[in-house]
């Protein structure tokens, strides 16, 4: 089984105030939720909340989970800016990044990944593209260091020698789904060091992952 994360960032430098407003996802859709405390043993449906790191605010979801819903309900209650990202199977990922609950970007590396057919490819390639220059002045970070990463894999190039790094100092190449620990890092959120150093956990009742994801879920 292949890999798959999602995981988004709030710039909110309130994990108590960004764990409330996550819970009141779960109230706003009628679905039970409850505070665990951070000592007890995980679930894999459990929501992780991090401590704020640089003003950001990360939130860890169950992998399967399509967040955009709940991204777009956080962000828009908390009036902040939010990205959010998602590795599928271990192939690809995809990004996008909100105000307000409005979707100002969308960027995925493998945009055709669920259809051979040829038109659908452009128009998803189109859509994904990702703006590195509305990115950037959103976030305040150079153009230069976030166009790097909004690369798209090639469907015809069969060239096995990988894509190398957007920068020397990157942890990952950028063929490898977790270069979005690198992007990140150039915008401002960080990737928990330590994915059990969570400050808050939320459990809601079972099956919420099936039944409350919605949004923009073509990837």
């Amino acid at each position: 089984m292949g890999l798959f994360v999602t995981v988004s960032a709030f710039r909110v430098g309130d994990a108590a105030k960004v764990r409330d407003t996550a819970m009141g996802f779960f109230a706003a859709r009628s679905w039970p939720a409850e505070l665990i405390a951070p000592d007890e043993p995980a679930a894999d449906e459990d929501v992780l909340i991090y401590a704020p790191v640089s003003g950001w605010t990360v939130i860890v979801w169950p992998g399967y989970f399509t967040e955009l819903a709940a991204v777009e309900f956080m962000s828009r209650e908390l009036n902040a800016l939010a990205s959010t990202v998602r590795i599928h199977d271990g192939d690809y990922w995809s990004h996008t990044l909100l105000r307000d609950g409005d979707t100002l970007d969308r960027f995925a590396t493998m945009p055709g990944y669920f259809t051979d057919e040829p038109g659908e490819i452009e128009r998803l390639r189109s859509k994904y593209a990702g703006k590195p220059a509305v990115v950037a002045q959103t976030t305040g970070s150079p153009v230069s260091d976030v166009a790097p990463y909004l690369v798209q894999a090639d469907p015809d190039d069969e060239d096995e020698s990988g894509q190398g790094k957007a920068f020397a100092d990157d942890e990952f190449d950028l063929d490898d789904p977790w270069v979005f620990v690198d992007f990140w890092r150039r915008l401002g959120p960080r990737y928990p060091d330590d994915i059990s150093k969570h400050q808050a956990r939320i459990r809601p009742a079972a099956d919420w992952v099936k039944n409350l994801s919605g949004g923009d879920a073509e990837l």
